[in-house]
């Protein structure tokens, strides 16, 4: 039919691509491709003739596949998430749970500073002597790079330490608290969330689909920081209120340990 652009006539042209092109246009080896196939988890090419024939679904499912190696998934997972009967639903799915349980439960986050704006974030805490920031180091509060800047873990963290400081616990104290506190916190943690998933059933982690999950976590969020702080300062309190009921010999005896 003469005049008629032949984008008309395929307004979707099918897009071929043999294993070099594949390869180029989706930045992945030819030898992984042909990895990926041998492994299930990229289907093999149609063929023309003797040539190997790729298509879009092919290049799609690569970038997926790259997307899931990055948030550290293995290929045995990837192919149990790819070969089901609704894959794109399933991965979909997937991806969903993973950006709930990976959202960020604290508003911490770490910091590269040069090594005069440390000067100065120390400096609105306390006093910048000599051999603090050494200290700071030696601590893990803050580790140096090798272009002169330094990276900061935890710059609420590092803020407590200096405002301890401040208050008259010197910085290995206050390192030797955080650790002392991360140790016993982490073992309390995964046994809580263990028993989150063996006792709370389809209602948040066995059968609950994304959304439920996401309510579930998003309550949760909260109320384990408030909760976990309360039941910290109690117990706190706690011991700080026996020690004074033992008596001053309990005092020494506990600054001699």
């Amino acid at each position: 039919m003469a005049g008629v652009n032949s984008e008309q006539h395929h307004p979707n042209p099918v897009v071929e691509y043999g294993l070099v092109e594949l390869a180029e246009v989706s930045g992945v080896s030819q030898r992984t491709i042909r990895y990926y196939q041998t492994e299930h988890v990229l289907a093999p090419p149609a063929k023309k003739g003797r040539e190997a024939v790729y298509g879009q679904e092919h290049r799609d499912r690569l970038g997926l596949i790259a997307e899931l190696r990055d948030r550290g998934l293995t290929l045995q997972t990837i192919r149990e998430l790819v070969t089901t009967t609704h894959p794109t639903h399933t991965v979909a799915e997937w991806l969903g749970v993973d950006a709930t349980l990976r959202a960020p439960w604290s508003d911490d986050r770490p910091a590269a500073l040069t090594h005069d704006e440390l000067v100065a974030l120390v400096a609105d805490t306390a006093d910048v002597r000599p051999g603090l920031i050494a200290e700071l180091h030696d601590a893990g509060y803050v580790e140096s790079r090798p272009d002169g800047t330094w990276f900061i873990p935890s710059p609420t963290l590092l803020d407590h330490a200096l405002r301890l400081r401040t208050g008259g616990i010197d910085i290995e104290v206050s390192a030797m608290i955080r650790d002392l506190l991360r140790r016993r916190l982490s073992k309390a943690v995964a046994d809580t969330v263990k028993l989150l998933v063996e006792r709370s059933g389809s209602g948040f982690a066995g059968g609950a689909t994304p959304d439920e999950l996401a309510t579930a976590v998003g309550a949760l969020r909260p109320i384990a920081r408030e909760t976990t702080s309360v039941i910290l300062a109690q117990e706190v309190e706690r011991a700080l209120a026996e020690l004074v009921r033992s008596g001053p010999r309990s005092l020494q005896r506990a600054r001699r340990h």
